[in-house]
């Protein structure tokens, strides 16, 4: 591990900078080059064979750097009338790409990113929201099974593909039986109580329970294991003051080990990174020395070590470990920066 970190924002007010700023171990966050300022950085996915290579989705394409993030170029993907949003390497080829999009769709690269082109997605967008069109925020793959994949779009829920990525479709079933049950109600951006189970934020698969999909969103961390024809709720508020959840990861070393952030809501002035080591059974806080701030947006892990940890809040708090969350630094990205999204760690 060198203890590279990165944090990716957006335009959020005038004249502030939405790209990617990379922090050295003893140095100063920096933005990197060949990425705009007003590029509006969404996710960040380092390469898992190439500890020199990560790719980033952002609001004017995807990029890719081959230098440890110094340097960026942009790939040749499809942008006219699309935003990025996310990136999934897939886990048992490193040349099959997916990137999830605004409007919500999936493009797909089979060269390791050189080339790209859309899927077939058909996922009708169940609310119109004053911020314009919904995201898909995260794709994650089934770990035995290469025909299954899994995506999940902000207010939009859960989208399946069963063809190894050809064709996605909405699977809602689960998210809407559960959205009818008042203890799930929660509005924001629209009139309709069911809106908090349909903001899904992120998703992740795990080895120890290979047909399991976890689903993060407004409403907490819940998972399926027959695609969203159900849903099961986690009840994370047994253990956290706040279940708005942003962000799921499973660690690298232990496929039951699980985490995740939780805070009030989108904007908000607290959060915090929590950890289950029985599948989302149970949870405990584990950046408690910390004082968090505002909403924390994205967590992120260390691909191969698992002393590794990083978040960020939306109003640029980056905490991060190198000792397996027995402590923790935090690192304020500068005034200029924008709302923070995403984060990283090589």
């Amino acid at each position: 591990m060198r203890g590279i970190v990165f944090a990716g924002t957006a335009v959020t007010r005038p004249d502030s900078v939405g790209s990617l700023y990379r922090l050295e171990p003893g140095r100063e966050w920096r933005t990197v080059e060949g990425i705009p300022g007003d590029a509006g950085v969404q996710a960040i996915t380092p390469h898992p064979a190439n500890e020199n290579v990560l790719f980033t989705a952002t609001r004017k394409g995807i990029f890719k750097s081959e230098d440890a993030g110094i340097t960026w170029s942009k790939l040749d993907a499809p942008t006219e009338g699309m935003q990025y949003w996310s990136v999934l390497i897939h886990p048992a080829d490193d040349n099959l790409m997916f990137a999830g999009t605004s409007p919500v769709g999936i493009c797909r690269s089979d060269d390791g990113g050189r080339t790209w082109r859309r899927a077939r997605c058909d996922h009708p967008e169940h609310f119109k929201m004053a911020f314009g069109n919904s995201r898909a925020m995260r794709i994650a793959a089934h770990p035995t099974d290469r025909n299954i994949l899994y995506a999940v779009a902000e207010v939009n829920g859960l989208i399946v593909s069963s063809d190894g990525g050809e064709t996605w479709t909405g699977s809602n079933e689960g998210v809407a039986e559960l959205a009818r049950d008042p203890k799930h109600w929660n509005r924001e951006l629209t009139d309709d109580d069911t809106e908090g189970m349909y903001d899904a934020h992120a998703i992740c698969t795990s080895a120890a329970q290979p047909d399991a999909a976890f689903y993060s969103c407004r409403m907490g961390i819940f998972s399926t294991t027959d695609r969203g024809k159900h849903m099961r709720d986690h009840d994370v508020g047994r253990f956290a003051p706040f279940r708005y959840s942003r962000d799921v990861r499973v660690a690298c070393d232990d496929p039951r080990t699980i985490y995740t952030c939780f805070s009030i809501s989108s904007r908000s002035n607290a959060g915090a990174m929590y950890r289950s080591r029985d599948l989302g059974e149970t949870w405990t806080r584990v950046d408690a020395s910390m004082t968090v701030r505002s909403t924390v947006m994205g967590i992120a892990l260390h691909l191969t070590d698992p002393r590794g940890a990083v978040s960020v809040t939306r109003h640029g708090q980056v905490f991060y470990t190198m000792d397996g969350c027995e402590t923790w630094t935090e690192k304020q990205l500068p005034p200029i920066a924008g709302d923070a999204f995403c984060a990283a760690m090589l």
